[in-house]
């Protein structure tokens, strides 16, 4: 069997994957869209506990009151 490629999913795909999994979608559906197995999309899912972690911002950026 031949392995396939590793694929590097940008922030941008990882998001759908979540937006995706919050409306209802099954893992099934989810890798269907990104030709993956339900599996592979659960340990991309999984990897934050659960939880989409917030944007990273720059601390300059940040307003101080």
């Amino acid at each position: 069997m031949k392995q396939r490629p590793r694929i590097y999913y940008t922030e941008a795909q990882k998001a759908l994957m979540w937006d995706r999994w919050k409306a209802g979608d099954t893992l099934h559906k989810i890798g269907k869209l990104f030709d993956r197995s339900p599996s592979f999309i659960h340990t991309i899912l999984s990897s934050t506990s659960g939880i989409w972690a917030l944007q990273r911002r720059d601390r300059a950026a940040r307003q101080h009151h």
